[in-house]
């Protein structure tokens, strides 16, 4: 694993045949799904706590991924790495790097912002203390 992500939550995703496209890389498309794939470890590992999604949970506001390198089936898996990169009132970002297995070689970087939401009530909350304090030490 790289050295400076060291303190950064990782996951492993592996690669599906049908990851692919006519040319045998990843689809760009799946980026998106290997980085929700790995949000959802870092709630459930650094979040330490069972969150009710159906009340309290969170949207997705943006999501941007910056492409380096293609990914393809003979790599098997990816790395994932995540760290929380800012937090605000009402919502915070989610950095990630994706990398080959190897911890190493990166392919991909993206950021999500993401929007704390209250679905019994359908609004905007702000962002949980105890999330902002777990957050800003992953």
């Amino acid at each position: 694993m790289e050295e400076k992500f060291n303190d950064w939550h990782h996951t492993s995703v592996a690669i599906r045949f049908a990851d692919l496209d006519k040319l045998g890389h990843v689809n760009n498309a799946k980026y998106l799904t290997y980085i929700e794939s790995a949000r959802i470890p870092y709630f459930l590992d650094v979040m330490g706590e069972q969150i009710n999604w159906n009340e309290q949970g969170i949207i997705l506001a943006k999501a941007e991924v910056n492409f380096a390198i293609p990914v393809d089936l003979d790599d098997v898996e990816v790395s994932i790495f995540t760290h929380c990169s800012r937090i605000g009132g009402k919502s915070f970002d989610l950095s990630y790097v994706i990398t080959k297995s190897d911890g190493r070689t990166i392919c991909a970087t993206a950021l999500t912002t993401l929007v704390c939401y209250n679905y019994l009530e359908g609004k905007t909350v702000a962002v949980p203390d105890s999330w902002r304090e777990k957050m800003s030490r992953s």
